[in-house]
């Protein structure tokens, strides 16, 4: 049974093919050891509410016209979904909460900032800039059931390393080329990709990295989640930065009148 279902996930072409094979999923109740805790995780995504995500607008993802970005979350929680998405629910009412206002306000610096020059901040996006934001997003949340407004990133790390093969399926799918953890680069990295966690040698200053992930090279920046207590002015700012440092890295500079590629790359994640 169990080798059939992760054949079927391995085989599925759409997200909403994923979507409901996980939520259908087996639960599974098991204990977590993450750091120093001991913790009882019970997943069953049938029984408690799965909240599912992915492409906000495929229409607009899919045109070739704008930057691919991926928020990759924790959870989402609350039990009014009904049969809606967190995508669809975007895509539909473009929500003004304030963490919604902030992931609008990042997509629109992305998307207007080049290696040359950062995208001015704007306090408040028009209503049409906003909503165009929105539909330019993708995300993932690593949690899809049983979410909380507070979260546990011990059991965040444990419905990951258990949704492993989902997530990695979700994120093939979803195919972006810029991903933007929002305090989840850690769990991404180690339980996810089952990477070495960061050291002397391999931790960027800067926070971002470019990773090899389902056959294609991908921009990770490892930032703070969008719901973080930090100014607006201040969050933006920083990663409308570190983005511009990693365009500057793929950036061909001229030295000794050849070109030559600066900045950047850890061997260790070019395999």
């Amino acid at each position: 049974m169990i080798a059939e279902y992760k054949k079927k996930v391995e085989d599925a072409s759409t997200l909403e093919e994923l979507f409901d094979l996980w939520r259908r999923k087996e639960p599974e109740s098991f204990e977590y050891t993450y750091g120093k805790r001991s913790i009882q995780v019970n997943i069953d995504h049938g029984k408690n509410v799965f909240i599912a995500d992915g492409i906000v607008n495929p229409e607009v993802w899919n045109s070739g016209d704008k930057k691919r970005i991926l928020f990759i979350m924790k959870e989402a929680y609350g039990s009014d979904w009904d049969n809606r998405t967190l995508a669809s629910w975007l895509r539909m009412y473009h929500p003004t909460l304030r963490m919604w206002r902030r992931v609008a306000r990042w997509t629109y610096g992305i998307q207007h900032t080049d290696a040359n020059e950062i995208a001015r901040y704007k306090a408040n996006l028009t209503d049409e800039q906003h909503a165009e934001s929105l539909e330019q997003i993708a995300v993932l949340n690593l949690k899809k059931s049983n979410g909380a407004s507070a979260s546990d990133y011990g059991e965040i790390d444990a419905y990951a390393r258990e949704d492993r093969l989902e997530i990695l399926k979700e994120f093939s799918l979803i195919d972006p080329d810029i991903v933007i953890c929002g305090s989840t680069f850690g769990t991404m990295l180690t339980t996810v990709l089952q990477k070495p966690p960061l050291n002397d040698s391999t931790e960027n200053d800067n926070w971002y990295y470019f990773m090899n992930v389902a056959r294609k090279e991908r921009l990770f920046i490892d930032y703070y989640h969008p719901a973080n207590h930090w100014s607006d002015l201040m969050n933006y700012y920083g990663l409308m930065g570190i983005y511009q440092q990693a365009l500057k890295e793929k950036q061909p500079a001229v030295r000794n009148g050849r070109q030559a590629t600066v900045g950047y790359q850890p061997n260790v994640w070019k395999n």
